[in-house]
């Protein structure tokens, strides 16, 4: 017998997906014109943090990325034993790796990065809640 996939397991599919594309997107994004004219233009996704930070920012970073991504592939392997605990653990690993290169960041480098936040760091944190809820909501 087949068991069905509930529209709630979708929902945390959905949100875990989000993060996931979220980290491949411009995180931060900054740029600077001169009478019009474009002169600097840079952008950062999350695979770039991984390339440039320190070997524990490097691990962290990854954390986001492999966290939503095994939570977005355990929606697909619904017959795991203890699929929700793990579900629960991805979750809780991409956010946990996400707060962590967020709090490792001075307090002059919080205030500086939020004025060139991007699509890509908004992605990440609607994906967490979209996932959470989801969760919450697959009892």
């Amino acid at each position: 017998m087949e068991k069905k996939t509930s529209l709630n397991g979708i929902v945390y599919f959905i949100g875990m997906l989000a993060a996931a594309i979220g980290f491949m997107l411009p995180i931060f994004n900054a740029s600077a014109s001169i009478f019009g004219k474009n002169v600097f233009s840079s952008s950062i996704s999350g695979f770039d943090i991984v390339g440039d930070g320190n070997s524990t920012m490097k691990i962290m970073a990854l954390l986001v990325f492999i966290g939503a991504a095994a939570g977005a592939i355990l929606f697909f392997l619904p017959g795991v034993k203890n699929v929700r605990i793990l579900k629960l653990i991805a979750l809780l690993t991409s956010v946990a790796g996400g707060v962590y290169c967020f709090l490792n960041t001075s307090e002059f480098g919080i205030k500086l990065a939020m004025k060139f936040i991007s699509v890509g760091f908004y992605l990440i944190i609607a994906g967490w809640l979209i996932a959470l809820a989801g969760w919450i909501l697959n009892k």
